[in-house]
């Protein structure tokens, strides 16, 4: 069952966005952790458990993060999913219970203690798929920009085939609902790009230099005839809005929605 929600840390000031890097924010993540949790997390391999997306809030506003125009925060939000709900009531006892100094830089962050959860964001992953809807139009809105990694490169590309390679990836290894259809030649042959409406953007990290990622939108048109591939293929697209798609997913990379998803 994934699971999503947000959580709000307050910094002692006002922080430039400038300073609220992607993989600082990945970090401070890690700090609301018990070291017991950190380590389960990171044994998890290449497929990991979790993915994140940032905003930030100044004088009652709110933006995402990577296309804010905001010059200071004075609230930081986590998204935080994780894909297997186990890890759930675990991040609550380290989040709740756990008394530690957090900073972000030389500023402290205290956190509110009341996580934000949307009915729709705790949904198991039988529930995706019974919902999803056998369209053969797939739109997506990227909040957050996205890449994939092809060789040495960012590909800030939203190729079908690399969108669905890795949701397929991700569901097949933390459901417990199995994908009960062959979907490679589908996503290789029968999926195309049928509008696109996006922007490329260069994030910078402290330590990787920059990645350049896509937002905006993406529909994508599916000739496929089975109502069960599509059934599949919609929640896979679904499922996005947890498990982000592309690379550095846990960095507040690839955050995404399929348009039209019930509130």
């Amino acid at each position: 069952m994934p699971v999503k929600f947000r959580v709000s840390l307050i910094p002692a000031q006002a922080v430039p966005t400038s300073e609220l890097l992607a993989d600082r924010l990945h970090g401070l993540f890690f700090s609301l952790l018990t070291d017991e949790l950190g380590e389960e997390i990171h044994s998890q391999g290449k497929v990991k458990p979790f993915s994140l997306n940032f905003l930030v809030e100044y004088e009652g506003r709110l933006q995402p993060l990577f296309t804010t125009e905001f010059q200071k925060a004075d609230k930081i939000i986590l998204e935080i999913s994780f894909l297997d709900e186990a890890l759930f009531p675990k991040f609550l006892s380290s989040y709740l219970l756990v008394d530690k100094e957090l900073r972000l830089g030389k500023v402290k962050l205290r956190k509110l203690k009341k996580p934000h959860i949307r009915e729709r964001e705790l949904i198991s992953y039988t529930k995706l798929f019974e919902e999803a809807l056998p369209s053969r139009r797939i739109e997506l809105k990227f909040m957050s920009p996205t890449t994939f990694r092809r060789g040495s490169l960012d590909h800030p590309l939203p190729e079908p085939e690399l969108i669905f390679k890795g949701l397929i990836r991700k569901w097949q290894r933390f459901s417990d609902l199995k994908i009960g259809v062959d979907l490679r030649e589908i996503i290789k042959e029968k999926i195309a790009v049928a509008g696109v409406w996006i922007g490329t953007r260069r994030v910078s990290l402290s330590s990787l230099g920059w990645i350049g990622g896509f937002t905006g939108r993406v529909a994508l048109s599916v000739e496929e005839r089975s109502e069960e591939a599509l059934k599949w293929l919609n929640a896979l697209a679904d499922f996005g809005e947890f498990a982000g798609v592309g690379r550095k997913t846990t960095m507040g990379f690839g955050a995404v929605k399929l348009i039209g998803t019930p509130q």
